[in-house]
């Protein structure tokens, strides 16, 4: 199974700027991050699928791996559909008023801490997107393979409480 996060942002200090970042993971590892320009669409996000999830995919997710991402209007396009449809890809739907129990939304909770620890600033964006992917990176593969593992219970949960919160 792979997560993906839609896109993330991190700021540098000083209202210098910030980035938006794209990543998934699977069991087996980690896709390389995208680093997203401008308002994204499903024209941009298809590119972000092409070239940062499909060569990696099976490598990371299995033979037969599965991807999640929430319901934004950008992932459930049906331009978004017909290209993951193309590419045989077998996608986690997620009810559309359910919280998001997707293990990448841990994965972004812990990457600020790494990012600015030590009392990290950024005065330029290519400094903090250096940053960014070192955290990245340097995640430790028990983390996803963990919360992969927890991907039955998390589903099963989403049912029983009927789309509730979860305290994920």
């Amino acid at each position: 199974m792979i997560y993906e996060k839609n896109p993330g942002a991190f700021s540098v200090g000083k209202a210098v700027g910030s980035v938006m970042v794209w990543a998934a993971f699977g069991f087996n590892g980690q896709v390389g991050l995208a680093f997203l320009d401008g308002r994204q669409n499903s024209p941009k996000y298809k590119e972000t699928l092409e070239n940062h999830l499909m060569p990696f995919a099976e490598n990371i997710g299995g033979r037969n791996w599965e991807y999640q991402h929430d319901n934004a209007p950008t992932h459930t396009s049906s331009a978004t559909k017909n290209y993951l449809n193309s590419k045989n890809v077998t996608v986690l739907e997620c009810p559309p008023m359910s919280p998001d129990p997707k293990p990448i939304e841990n994965v972004w909770s812990l990457m600020p801490r790494k990012v600015y620890e030590n009392g990290g600033q950024f005065y330029s964006v290519n400094v903090l997107k250096t940053a960014i992917e070192s955290a990245w990176y340097n995640l430790e593969p028990e983390i996803s393979q963990t919360l992969i593992m927890s991907m039955e219970k998390r589903v099963y949960d989403v049912i029983m409480k009927n789309g509730k919160t979860l305290n994920y």
